[in-house]
């Protein structure tokens, strides 16, 4: 089994594992950076400073802190919607068709497809 953190993002529903998932924050507290990358929407208090990427193109109100063991950073969201436990045999592999590979699976919620976002992936947009 595997505990999820679900969240919305540009009108879809995505998740990532709770263990790699730190603290969730207000978008109200993002600086800009001037010139950022692509992806990079500034960064939030910290020590250090956290970066923050809107890499799933939510414009949201919230920031999960995700800590992949090689980097912490901040991922805006739209909200956080909560946990769910899932079995791992029931994580689906990720579709075909992205160019980039953000998302590593999938799964099935009552019906509704959740995309499983990978923190990896995630990390290289830095």
């Amino acid at each position: 089994m595997t505990t999820m953190v679900c969240f919305e993002a540009a009108g879809e529903d995505y998740c990532l594992p709770v263990q790699v998932t730190r603290a969730v924050r207000t978008a109200e507290t993002v600086i800009a950076l001037p010139d950022p990358v692509p992806d990079v929407v500034g960064v939030i208090a910290g020590d250090p400073p956290l970066t923050v990427i809107s890499a799933l193109q939510s414009k949201g109100m919230q920031i999960l802190v995700v800590d992949t063991g090689e980097k912490t950073f901040g991922l805006l969201v739209d909200k956080v919607t909560g946990l769910l436990r899932v079995d791992d045999d029931l994580i689906r592999p990720a579709p075909p068709g992205q160019q980039s590979p953000l998302i590593s699976g999938t799964l099935d919620a009552e019906g509704h497809p959740v995309l499983v976002a990978d923190p990896i992936a995630l990390a290289g947009r830095l």
